[in-house]
């Protein structure tokens, strides 16, 4: 019996560099990181302001490219942990997150969020056994977001419309190359769970900078 993790098609023993392509593919959360770091302390400097319930954001994706990278390297339960945790702290954020820049509730009431979004994972994952919860229950956010968005009477809010969308049907994509990783192993050795990190760091990058556009709006209104 294996004494490390192995989930992924490409990994066919414990050793660190088993997974290469699923290691290397992270890069796309560091650039996602670092991009929206670099973007938001310009748009800070830009309105004169503290953009402090911004910041967390690149921070978490630059956390998740360390959990996932340590995961896919060390195959281990704790690197597991980190990189599952990782992407559940940025999700839980960015949900309590929402309401507060687009709808402009206190701290106290957007938190909210979170709880019910834990809820209907949970609903999720217990109706769709086998199925990632967590990730479906991300994407069908994504969709509901871009409609509550559409459907908005603000002429300001209604446009990001197409950010959530695109990160929605971004997502669809790398959720399929992951749920068909393990199916197709036979005929793709190499698994398909790099493209998943590849197109999530540009999903991260999507709704990150769509935040980043909204709160610059905000706060270029009330000046």
């Amino acid at each position: 019996m294996a004494d490390y993790v192995d989930n992924y098609c490409e990994r066919t023993d414990g050793s660190f560099w088993s997974e290469p392509l699923n290691a290397v593919s992270n890069v796309s959360f560091l650039i996602a990181g670092i991009v929206a770091l670099l973007y938001i302390r310009r748009v800070a400097r830009a309105t004169g302001q503290p953009a402090g319930e911004l910041w967390p954001l690149p921070w978490m994706i630059l956390f998740i490219f360390v959990g996932s990278t340590l995961f896919h390297t060390t195959a281990t339960r704790w690197g597991l942990a980190l990189d599952s945790g990782s992407i559940a702290i940025y999700m839980v954020y960015f949900i309590a997150l929402w309401p507060k820049l687009y709808w402009d509730l206190p701290w106290r009431r957007a938190w909210l969020g979170a709880p019910i979004f834990l809820v209907f994972t949970g609903l999720v994952s217990v109706t769709l056994r086998g199925l990632p919860g967590m990730y479906l229950s991300a994407l069908i956010g994504l969709l509901v977001l871009a409609g509550f968005l559409v459907f908005s009477q603000d002429s300001e809010r209604r446009p990001h419309w197409k950010w959530y969308l695109a990160a929605a049907l971004v997502f669809a994509v790398s959720l399929t190359a992951r749920t068909l990783d393990e199916p197709l192993c036979a005929e793709i050795p190499i698994g398909l769970h790099y493209i998943w990190h590849t197109l999530n760091g540009v999903v991260l990058y999507l709704v990150t900078y769509a935040a980043i556009i909204r709160w610059r709006e905000v706060r270029q209104r009330v000046r």
